[in-house]
């Protein structure tokens, strides 16, 4: 079957308007995939140096309580006398600064106090103390040694919440040491104490918050706090991470998966006053929030484009079917004028079979006139004679005066015989015209409507 001027237009036109809406689809997702991951990288960056902000925001926090506790009046004189007291007074520090931990040692490096109890006496064997005592007062992020998180009954804060898990025996901390000094400026011991960021949640929460993303910590390959949230809705904690994060020694970015889902997420060192890396800042952002600005644009341009078709189709189709009817209408109207054309022609050429007609009978009427003058002017009777002579050649002279007049009637005949013969002649090839234009009238009702009428 084939299809029609009105079907053609049509299809041309949804075809023109389908591959434009695909063509800029596809330009707009690609365009879109360019902007949203140059978009991605600049929010995990600009998240990542926020969730940076608040650690070191925390570690400010820390040396602020340390070193406000070394000049405590209550903290400097019973660190003089060596007062039993200093424990009650750590602790109530320690409790309204949030502190994991805080220690008081005299100028020797011996434990006098400790937040947290615990038997003093017993050195600290901490290169930050040792520095503190030199009179300098820091703060840095540090591992904890086992040796350190036992005396201050750490230990259970960095302990796996996840059944078989092993983690790490040490922990991390954000960590601060001041001297204490005398009236007369000589340092008489030291105060150490900070937060241990395994199972801390204060920082990524805060983190998350803020920036509209998902925090964590990595510290010796696992994920030692976060706002990460596994398929169950618990908090992702005490997970080993992928060997790529685990082993980085410098900030990258890249695609992550925890918990299930995918993470475009930015890894960035956390270093110590030495500048060795001791833990890892994880900032990521879902990778489904681009992915369905991405979708969401890309259907909204297809519903578009489908409402530019039904627009461009309620536009086009009444003009379409207007030209369609006019051109079937002119068809009609040829085609019936063809018709009306060949009769006319038909009829030419029936009057010329009626010339033909004539002949024969004036050729015929020829030949009786021509026997009746013969038959005048044969022999007369014996008994003819006088007027009836003269009758009888008066007949035959009538009759071939009529003879000879036939005779020229025939030739005139002859002429129109002629005339009509080519007549007829032009006449056919007039028909052979009308059958083609009748067949091009045909022709341009097949190319409007799709079918031979």
């Amino acid at each position: 079957m084939k299809l029609g001027l009105r079907t053609k237009l049509i299809g041309t036109l949804v075809g023109a308007i389908v591959i434009s809406s695909a063509i800029s689809a596809v330009a707009a997702r690609n365009t879109m995939a360019v902007d949203l991951n140059r978009l991605a990288n600049q929010r995990i960056d600009s998240g990542s140096t926020g969730f940076a902000g608040y650690v070191d925001q925390k570690r400010d926090t820390v040396k602020m309580l340390v070193t406000q506790a070394a000049i405590n009046e209550a903290v400097q004189h019973r660190t003089a006398i060596r007062s039993s007291k200093l424990e009650a007074t750590l602790n109530g520090i320690a409790r309204q600064g949030n502190l994991s931990f805080l220690t008081i040692v005299d100028w020797k490096g011996n434990v006098l106090a400790r937040a947290n109890g615990g038997a003093p006496g017993a050195p600290l064997h901490s290169p930050l103390v040792d520095r503190a005592l030199q009179g300098e007062t820091l703060s840095t992020a540090t591992t904890l040694g086992h040796d350190e998180l036992v005396p201050e009954q750490l230990l259970p804060l960095i302990e796996s919440t996840m059944p078989g898990h092993e983690g790490p025996s040490d922990g991390l901390g954000i960590v601060a040491a001041a001297p204490i000094a005398d009236a007369n400026d000589r340092t008489i011991g030291a105060v150490y104490g900070g937060i241990v960021i395994d199972h801390y949640y204060d920082i990524v929460d805060q983190a998350a918050n803020a920036l509209g993303g998902k925090a964590a910590v990595i510290f010796k390959g696992d994920v030692i706090s976060s706002s990460l949230t596994r398929p169950d809705g618990t908090r992702l904690v005490d997970a080993t991470a992928t060997p790529a994060i685990a082993n980085a020694t410098q900030a990258f970015s890249g695609i992550d998966r925890e918990g299930g889902i995918d993470y475009l997420a930015r890894v960035e060192p956390v270093y110590d006053d030495q500048m060795h890396v001791v833990a890892l800042r994880w900032f990521g952002v879902p990778l489904s929030s681009f992915t369905a600005i991405q979708n969401h644009t890309l259907v909204s341009l297809l519903i578009w484009g489908l409402v530019g078709i039904v627009l461009g189709l309620g536009i086009a189709l009444p003009l379409i079917e207007r030209i369609a009817r006019d051109l079937v209408e002119r068809s009609r109207r040829l085609r019936k004028a063809a018709q009306e054309l060949s009769v006319v022609i038909v009829g030419s050429e029936v009057s010329g079979d009626h010339v033909a007609q004539t002949r024969d009978a004036v050729e015929r009427q020829g030949d009786l006139l021509m026997q009746v003058a013969m038959d005048a002017t044969g022999p007369l009777p014996a008994v003819a004679s006088g007027p009836a002579v003269a009758v009888v050649q008066g007949v035959s002279e009538k009759i071939l005066a009529a003879s000879a007049l036939n005779a020229e009637i025939l030739s005139d005949v002859v002429v129109i015989d002629t005339l009509a013969t080519e007549m007829a002649g032009r006449t056919q090839q007039a028909v052979e015209r009308v059958r083609e234009l009748d067949d091009v009238a045909a022709g341009l009702a097949e190319l409007v409507t799709g079918s031979r009428q």
